[in-house]
């Protein structure tokens, strides 16, 4: 690929056009490039940038301190025969920006773009092209935002762009169950899982598959995981929606109900602790949807008075 190009998922790394070895970048210059390619379409005041970065230093040092880290990052992006101004642009007036002319390829751009728009289609509407290309996709997150900082600004991203992975992966396993394609759906429940075991309606998904397949035994070890993830975690029990499942798993080899402990109805006071605690999960969970498609709104819409003069 004859572009520069940075990956942010992992450790950050930036690989110069025509190289295959990555540009050795200074950790202390790492997260105001990462910042600044996270925020690529806005310009920032010098002072924003030496407050977030070097806050705990006086102003004269931090000022210092970011006139010297970009200086270093120039010297990374824009090396020996690339024209000043390609990637790293600064105004008189104090402003630092990334030049949105660029020729740039940045891993979690292309991640967010993509996989939102799967998304944003309904499951029954997918066709075997957009199935592909998100699982090709996904596997741009060879792992977590920027591992290693630990910035606030960095924690939400990093959980913004973590849950659209999740979705991405929840999109897959509906699709295959869809298509009746059991033990595909089965494998991206797992992946959910793994990264996020609280997820208790992807429990359910897999234990609905188990027990259609008739693997009973695979289906109550399913609801116990999910049991003891909540009750270890969150100090809850599982839903009354998967209670009931696997009431009805236990039926179908106790038809008497013997020797089940979960048929006892939740009292009124767990159900109301049990519906908040879901309530605030839903929030939360809504909050960074909102957030995710107010960035991709700002993709298409041109900001007024963009680049400074």
């Amino acid at each position: 690929m004859a572009v520069l190009q940075v990956f942010l998922f992992g450790c950050l790394r930036l690989v110069q056009p025509g190289e295959s070895v990555p540009v050795q970048v200074s950790r202390s210059v790492q997260p105001l490039l990462a910042y600044l390619l996270l925020q690529q379409r806005r310009s920032h005041p010098r002072e924003l940038l030496a407050g977030l970065f070097w806050g705990d230093h006086s102003q004269e040092r931090a000022r210092c301190c970011l006139n010297t880290a970009l200086w270093r990052l120039r010297q990374a992006l824009e090396p020996a025969g690339v024209p000043r101004g390609t990637y790293l642009l600064t105004a008189s007036s104090g402003e630092v920006w990334l030049n949105p002319e660029s020729e740039l390829w940045l891993d979690v751009a292309v991640f967010e773009r993509q996989v939102s728009y799967v998304l944003a289609k309904p499951i029954e509407t997918l066709e075997t092209a957009d199935v592909q290309h998100l699982e090709q996709t996904l596997q741009l997150y060879s792992g977590e935002l920027l591992e290693g900082i630990y910035d606030d600004w960095a924690l939400h991203e990093r959980e913004r762009l973590r849950r659209l992975y999740l979705n991405g992966l929840a999109q897959l396993m509906y699709y295959y169950k869809h298509q009746r394609a059991d033990e595909q759906s089965l494998v991206f429940g797992q992946k959910i899982l793994a990264q996020d075991p609280l997820r208790e309606e992807i429990h359910r998904v897999k234990m609905g598959l188990y027990r259609q397949r008739g693997r009973r035994t695979l289906a109550i070890k399913q609801y116990e995981q999910c049991s003891h993830a909540l009750a270890s975690e969150l100090g809850i029990s599982p839903m009354i929606e998967t209670q009931a499942l696997f009431n009805r798993l236990a039926a179908e080899g106790d038809p008497q109900g013997i020797g089940s402990n979960s048929n006892r109805a939740p009292s009124r006071g767990q159900q109301a602790l049990k519906q908040l605690q879901l309530a605030m999960h839903r929030l939360g969970e809504a909050q960074q949807q909102l957030i995710q498609a107010i960035k991709l709104v700002e993709q298409f819409v041109e900001p007024e008075n963009e680049t400074p003069l």
